[in-house]
């Protein structure tokens, strides 16, 4: 037998077993997005899913560089046909239905236990039910694309659609209106997609649906549209203030709360107080980048959103189209919502990117350089993961022992971590809680001030209010609650913390004043704290 027909054939079955196993990667990329709370995280519900998204990423980027370096032409697995060509694309889709299938089977268990509040959403696997809405839309047209590209028999077209339902279905019990009104609009989509229908009833639908859209935004949970008016509104006073240079990156989380505070001093008796929470995100991704970086950054992704999706179109190809809709959904999130939170956003953007440019790569004369670079970038991302991933163990297991009353001995643990977060406002809050717990209340203060810098926050206020109140600065103390109680109006605790301070001054009169509006005040959330801060602040009174 000839040798190198021998050897021929062994390398050309060891790049299809790296091709299969290529493949699986891609059909498991997408199913990180929906991977469920883990315990070991600072967030136990994003972080999963980002650490094992980038650790696919990086597997991934290495076997197509690779494939391309080390077997350049073998079949249509070489980098040519790379980015995101049609059978990728098939995997893709394939495992973003699969893994939205099984979320919406696990929203379907969560309803069937009914760990649910009645009028309040469902969140499967994610923290709030605009995630779940936001992930389950972007999957819908996948699943779609699946049930048209099978040509097998009518029961695995059956078995695509019955997917497609549950999604739907998921898309429901999440109770998001932007969810919602995507649904509304695919259905749109896919009434102007068939050609038996007239196209004068196809523009009667059309407006009919626009106008039903607009009616239920403005209508579906009155307070909740309230209270999104309130957030732009601040947030247009932060635009007017620096609209072509915006405050910096951060600065929305920097200067908001600040604005809201100074709203309520104003306006007491305003009706948006009853509605007023502590607010991280404006609700829109446009408004957070021109609070963040001026005018020209919501411009750009404006003009993104629109080339790409008009690019995808034209290229009249099902699985571009597929990647416009998605795309087209995206959009529609980012106008009502956060989608960018999410790693799904990240991965479908992309994905449709590289749907459009793949024919542009395909006449890339430098694919080796980029090759090489890819796989150059692969293991450096691969290191930055790693040690991203071990700090982030390291913060989580020093946090459940402080939770355990352990705080003191940890502190030598969060002195080390520090080095690495110092910039993290979410880690120097953590750290100022724990430094005040363990009776280090000069630390705690300097690193609250620290984290100020960075975040403007109801928490952070009253965890300021309680360390000058250990520190005996009394003035300071009045200061940060009452700013405290600005930034949320309905809470008790900044009042409580209020009467305390008058109370360790010996200042009866503010005290009992501060009482009677303790007494007085409406629950908005009845909670064991809530009536602890009562029963408490009553008794004390009449002592």
């Amino acid at each position: 037998m000839d040798m190198g027909r021998v050897v021929r054939w062994s390398r050309k079955l060891s790049v299809n077993k790296v091709a299969w196993f290529l493949r699986s990667w891609y059909v498991f990329l997408p199913a990180c997005c929906f991977l469920p709370e883990m315990e070991g995280f600072s967030d136990r519900f994003l972080a999963p899913k980002w650490y094992g998204v980038v650790a696919t990423i990086v597997i991934i980027a290495a076997l197509e560089s690779g494939l391309y370096l080390f077997r350049k032409g073998h079949d249509d697995w070489a980098v040519s046909d790379s980015g995101m060509g049609v059978r990728r694309g098939e995997y893709f889709a394939w495992g973003v239905s699969v893994a939205a299938a099984c979320e919406s089977l696990y929203v379907l268990f969560q309803f069937s236990q009914q760990q649910w509040r009645m009028g309040a959403g469902l969140t499967g696997t994610f923290d709030n039910p605009a995630g779940l809405a936001l992930c389950l839309g972007l999957s819908l047209p996948f699943v779609r694309y699946l049930s048209e590209s099978l040509n097998g028999s009518s029961t695995s077209r059956i078995c695509v659609r019955a997917l497609e339902c549950l999604l739907v279905l998921g898309v429901l019990l999440s109770r998001s209106r932007t969810g919602l009104l995507c649904l509304l609009f695919y259905s749109l989509i896919v009434l102007c997609m068939q050609k038996k229908i007239r196209a004068g009833l196809k523009y009667t639908c059309v407006v009919v649906v626009c106008l039903a859209a607009l009616f239920f935004v403005w209508n579906h949970k009155p307070d909740s549209t309230s209270g999104r008016m309130f957030i732009l509104g601040r947030s247009w006073e932060l635009i007017s203030r620096k609209p072509w240079t915006g405050h910096g990156t951060g600065g929305f989380g920097r200067e908001y709360m600040w604005v809201q505070g100074r709203y309520f001093a104003g306006h007491p008796e305003s009706g948006y107080a009853w509605l007023a929470d502590e607010v991280r995100h404006p609700l829109n991704e446009f408004a957070l980048l021109w609070v963040d970086y001026g005018v020209a950054a919501p411009c750009v992704l404006l003009v993104c959103f629109v080339s790409v999706i008009v690019g995808l179109v034209r290229r009249k190809e099902r699985f571009s189209s597929v990647c416009a809709c998605s795309l087209f959904a995206l959009f529609l999130f980012s106008c009502f919502s956060y989608p960018f939170k999410y790693p799904l956003s990240a991965l479908v953007s992309v994905t449709a990117l590289c749907s459009l440019l793949c024919p542009v790569w395909l006449h890339v004369s430098i694919q080796k350089f980029l090759a090489i670079g890819l796989c150059l970038c692969s293991f450096l991302l691969g290191l930055k993961l790693l040690s991203e991933f071990r700090h982030e163990r390291e913060w989580s297991r020093v946090s459940e022992c402080s939770l355990r009353g352990w705080s003191k001995q940890m502190m030598p643990h969060y002195e080390r971590l520090y080095l690495h977060y110092k910039d993290n406002p979410y880690f120097l809050y953590n750290y100022a809680v724990e430094q005040f717990y363990a009776g280090c209340y000069v630390g705690a203060w300097r690193t609250a001030e620290e984290c100020r810098k960075h975040w403007a926050s109801y928490n952070l206020e009253l965890l300021s209010g309680d360390i000058c109140r250990k520190l005996e600065r009394y003035g300071d103390a009045l200061y940060h609650y009452r700013w405290a109680s600005l930034m949320c109006p309905v809470r008790f605790a900044p009042l409580e913390g209020m009467y305390h301070v008058y109370r360790e001054c010996g200042d009866s009169l503010h005290a009992d004043s501060v009482s009677a509006v303790i007494g007085a005040k409406e629950v908005k959330v009845l909670s064991s704290e809530v009536v602890r801060i009562k029963e408490e602040v009553g008794r004390q009174t009449f002592r």
